[in-house]
């Protein structure tokens, strides 16, 4: 629970980058599958 707890209140601190870098790492997560089922 502490782990979850700090992750929590850094969301809470810094809402901006970390929505910021959620988004950048669900658009390249999201690229990689589709190129991966494109190569197929």
């Amino acid at each position: 629970m502490g782990p979850n707890r700090l992750l929590t209140s850094a969301k809470l601190r810094m809402p901006a980058s970390e929505s910021v870098a959620v988004r950048q790492w669900g658009i390249s997560f999201i690229v990689e599958r589709e190129t991966a089922q494109n190569a197929d």
